[in-house]
């Protein structure tokens, strides 16, 4: 019986979890929408599990120029979007660390990712997936166990 209440208890999680999470990416998507309908956005990305997740928009003119800013910065899917103010009229792509020495570490990372981006895109580039911390995880697990077998087995570098 407590294996039952356990599984239907873990089920209910999982859906709330993850109606939350449709809420969250409507915020998004509201966001991306909203800045979109006057310019160009970059979207800079910052993900972790155990630290906030940070996520920024740009609204581009142009010139490059920020017209506006918006960050969603949070470790729960409560987090929602707030303006990102002190950024207008900078290029983005001319954006420095001693422009950013206003913002939390997190939100720097994440201004700093809106830039590669955009300076790949503008090459003609694509941008490369972001793994996420999940997944870096078992991928660290992978390597482990590949270098283990692999000494058991003489197959040393």
């Amino acid at each position: 019986m407590f294996f039952i209440i356990l599984i239907v208890l873990a089920a209910v999680g999982f859906v709330v979890q993850y109606l939350l999470g449709l809420l969250q990416i409507k915020n998004f998507t509201k966001n991306y929408t909203d800045l979109r309908s006057n310019g160009r956005v970059a979207i800079g990305r910052r993900p972790s599990i155990f630290k906030a997740g940070t996520l920024v928009l740009f609204q581009l003119n142009g010139k490059n120029e920020i017209e506006e800013g918006r960050y969603m910065q949070g470790v729960t899917v409560f987090s929602k979007f707030r303006k990102l103010e002190g950024l207008e009229g900078f290029k983005l792509n001319k954006v420095t660390d001693k422009d950013l020495k206003n913002y939390n570490k997190l939100l720097v990372k994440a201004i700093l990712d809106a830039q590669h981006t955009l300076n790949i895109i503008d090459k003609g580039g694509e941008i490369e997936k972001i793994p996420s911390p999940l997944m870096k995880a078992v991928k660290k697990v992978n390597k482990v166990f590949k270098n283990e077998r692999g000494m058991k087995h003489g197959l040393h570098r």
